[in-house]
């Protein structure tokens, strides 16, 4: 049994569809059963839990040989903060998991994790990085560059497209790389299915380094639409200290826009992965035409 902890997130979904196809048994435990109702209907076993409920975390171990971890908060506030999932939750399912004696644990981390980021959120994925190896079970860390759903889209292409325009932060000229989450689910199978990942830490990114301007250049020549607006960093940063107090998830967004190359390096070389995992990578451009017909199917169907 693989139990896959953040389940209707779109790399869990992807990961969990991916593994059902194959034969294998599921266990997907989620907060919200309606939305698992694709999973179930596929033969996932759906279980109600959460990450700040140990006692449901617990249960939904029972029995799992091999769990993947990858639920995050990094938009999260109140009860859902990211102190409470990212770090209370996952120390509490690593210890679950260890105690149902689980043999594996897959844990999607982020690329740039370390112990003295700026960010609190990478600095909470070093430190869970740094639980899951101590914890005495086989393991496996994922660390994905950002992704293209999040990132690219909603973070970006997706306010152009039903708003008319969208937002960049300071000059947008950063060289950022992006990752789709179908590029990322085969490394998740893999390990939770085969031994050859036991004991590494992947960095899985996209083949594209891109400034967030020039994201949401691609999505406003390609629709023939919206306009693409600037704000200072400076002024960014002055906005998360104001909303943080309100909703420290959108802050911490804010935090991520404006941190320099020198803090915060986004850049990333597939090459030594392709070496290692030949495949084919998602291009961002590929990605934005995907949702730019997305888009436009949705407005002939409206």
């Amino acid at each position: 049994m693989i139990l896959i902890v953040g389940a209707t997130g779109q790399l869990g979904r992807t990961t969990a569809l991916a593994l059902l196809k194959q034969g294998h048994a599921v266990r997907a435990l989620v907060r919200d059963r309606g939305r698992a109702a694709d999973l179930q209907r596929a033969g996932a076993e759906v279980v109600i839990g959460d990450l700040t409920d140990p006692r449901s975390l617990e249960l939904a171990c029972k029995g799992a040989e091999r769990v993947f971890a990858c639920a995050h908060a990094l938009l999260g506030r109140g009860a859902q903060s990211s102190a409470q999932v990212d770090h209370v939750g996952h120390s509490a399912l690593v210890a679950a998991a260890r105690d149902a004696k689980v043999e594996h644990f897959v844990y999607t981390s982020a690329m740039g994790a370390r112990a003295d980021h700026p960010v609190d959120f990478f600095r909470t994925k070093h430190e869970i990085e740094a639980v899951v190896k101590g914890s005495g079970m086989g393991w496996t860390i994922l660390r994905p560059t950002s992704f293209m759903e999040q990132h690219v889209h909603q973070l970006n292409g997706q306010m152009l497209l039903e708003r008319g325009f969208t937002i960049v932060i300071g000059p947008g000229t950063k060289p950022r790389n992006f990752v789709a989450v179908r590029d990322v689910a085969p490394f998740a199978v893999l390990a939770l299915t085969q031994d050859d990942l036991a004991g590494r830490t992947l960095e899985v990114g996209g083949p594209d380094n891109l400034g967030n301007a020039e994201v949401a250049a691609m999505y406003a020549v390609r629709a023939r639409k919206g306009r693409v607006h600037h704000v200072s960093a400076r002024a960014a940063a002055v906005l998360a200290t104001l909303v943080r107090p309100l909703h420290e998830g959108v802050a911490r967004v804010l935090d991520l826009a404006t941190q320099p190359e020198s803090a915060m390096p986004e850049s990333w070389d597939p090459a030594r992965s392709l070496a290692e995992f030949p495949r084919q990578l998602t291009s961002v451009d590929q990605f934005v035409d995907e949702r730019i017909a997305d888009w436009r199917r949705a407005q002939r169907g409206r």
